[in-house]
Order: structure tokens, then C-alpha cells, then sequence
């Protein structure tokens, strides 16, 4: 599908659920996530998903930023080449849309090894393609992963969004920028600085939209294991207090990026070091 971003015609994969035409989709969109992989947006991001979804007042965009050929292939989709694969992936992640009732969802179709190549071509098609669908959305809200994540990939992407957005005038800019976790958790996060998704009534609804995604919860239980992690987080937030939630998902708000201002390394740096203090802090008392 051919799309007019910032006024040039460019060529993305662009599906809308309910019919509308792929620029109103964008335009009425308040949260916008911007994930690597299909999946990514049921997984990391199912949180502000399903919030739009059960909001009329919100509208849930995503964007998957690769094909995710790169991931493991259940034994009955062996003999696929890595189009057929990246095909079935997409048909996965266009259901999974449509099931979740997203305003759209946009398939850039980008190979993994090239948008992790910081200099590279691709690299910078990515960010400028993101800086034209923040401006296009116009979001209230960004959501990507979480920049402590160990997957290089989920990493590319993130810093692609906050390099994005800078580039965009102030006023383009979301108000907020939440990374959600993903390869690692983000309970380790200063308390002030988390992002917590009450999902105590949408357990059930995460699952069926990542049961859509049949190619990678065969080979891995990605379903167990993102509803166990919620399901941790919503016990040990508090020791001493019944639990007030029976899921919750994590992520970190990163909304100081969006100030040029804020080094975004720096600004990890100092969480990072804020967890250890606190960690020493408490062991001081002890030894």
C-alpha cells in the first residue's frame, strides 16, 4: 500500500481492521507502539493494547519494524524460505490486529541485520520512517521496548524511536515515551520511573491474541512465560500489603528522552546506578 508520510508517497504495508482509509487510521491513533518483531506488540505492549481496546476514547497503532524471519521455526514450517516465513509471520501479526481491534497496524517488512547496522542505510530509512509516522499519528503517547533489554534487535528499534522523535519539532513530539520490557524484566527500575499496566482483567485476552501467533508459541511458550512474569510482578510489587492486582505488566517511562537536552545514555546510566546504590544501600546495614 502506497501512504502519503509527511507528504511523500511511501511504500508500507498498512492494515486497518475496521475499513477506515490508512491515513484516517493514523491520524485518530493516541497511542502508537513501535516494536521489532511481530508479536513484539501482544508481548511487550499488551498493556496500552488492550487498554485501547476497551477505551473509545483511544485508538492503539503499532508498528512491527521487522520481517522476523531471524526467529525459531516450529518443525512444521521447516521447509519455508525465509519469504514464505516472513509471510506467515504477517498474516499472524495482521490477525492478531484485527482480533485486538487496533486502529491499524503497519508492516515495515525491514531485515533485522540491517536496522542493526547504526551507520547504515537501512538503519537511517528506519528512523526517518518512524519520525513520519509519529508526525502522521501524532500520538499522545509512544510505546517501544525497553532500553535495558538484552535483545540487540528490540535495542535497534528503541534507539531508532528516541533518535525519531528528535528529530521531530517539539511540538510533534509525544507527551510521554514508555519502553515496556521484553527480554528482561523491569522490576530491577527505580519505583519513580515505572510504568505499571493493571491487567488483572485481560489475562485471558493477552493470551488469545499471542495464541495467534502460532509460529512462535509452538517452539516457545511465550505464553506462559510473559503471564507468569505479570503475574510475579503484580505478588512481589509490595511484601508487606495484599496484592492489589492479579497481572501487571512493567516498562520504564522514558518520556526525559524526548528532551534534546537528556543524553539518552546518560539518562540510563544514572537508573542503572540509582538500582546498585540501592542495592549496596541496603547491604551496609549488614556488612
Amino acid at each position: 500500500m502506497i501512504i502519503a508520510l509527511n507528504g511523500v508517497a511511501t511504500g508500507v504495508c498498512v492494515e486497518v481492521p475496521d475499513g477506515t482509509d490508512a491515513p484516517g487510521a493514523l491520524a485518530r491513533t493516541t497511542d502508537l507502539a513501535v516494536m521489532a518483531h511481530p508479536d513484539d506488540l501482544e508481548l511487550s505492549a499488551v498493556g496500552p493494547l488492550l487498554a485501547c481496546r476497551d477505551d473509545p476514547h483511544r485508538w492503539f497503532t503499532g508498528v512491527v519494524c521487522t520481517d522476523g524471519v531471524g526467529s525459531v521455526r516450529p518443525n512444521a514450517l521447516a521447509h519455508l524460505d525465509d519469504a514464505g516465513f516472513a509471510g506467515v509471520r504477517a498474516d499472524e501479526q495482521v490477525a492478531a490486529a484485527r482480533a485486538a481491534g487496533m486502529s491499524a497496524v503497519v508492516l515495515l517488512g525491514m531485515p533485522s541485520d540491517g536496522i542493526r547496522d547504526r551507520t547504515g542505510a537501512q538503519r537511517l530509512e528506519l528512523v526517518a520512517t518512524v519520525a513520519a509516522l509519529v508526525a502522521a499519528c501524532s500520538p499522545g503517547v509512544v510505546h517501544t521496548h525497553d532500553p535495558a533489554d538484552t535483545h540487540p534487535t528490540h535495542l535497534a528499534v528503541v534507539t531508532a524511536v528516541v533518535d525519531a522523535v528528535r528529530q521531530l519539532a517539539p511540538g510533534q513530539r509525544p507527551r510521554q515515551l514508555v519502553g515496556w520490557e521484553g527480554w528482561r524484566s523491569v522490576d530491577w527500575a527505580p519505583a519513580d520511573t515505572q510504568v505499571a499496566a493493571d491487567m488483572s482483567d485481560h489475562g485471558d485476552a493477552a493470551d488469545a491474541l499471542v495464541a495467534l501467533h502460532a509460529s512462535q508459541v509452538g517452539p516457545k511458550r511465550y505464553d506462559l512465560a510473559s503471564r507468569g512474569r505479570r503475574r510475579a510482578h503484580a505478588t512481589f510489587a509490595e511484601r508487606v500489603a495484599a496484592d492489589q492486582a492479579s497481572e501487571v505488566a512493567l516498562g520504564i517511562d522514558l518520556s526525559p528522552m524526548l528532551d534534546d537536552d537528556v543524553d539518552p545514555l546518560a539518562f540510563m546510566e544514572a537508573m542503572v546506578q540509582r538500582f546498585g546504590a540501592g542495592v549496596t544501600d541496603r547491604l551496609r546495614d549488614w556488612w
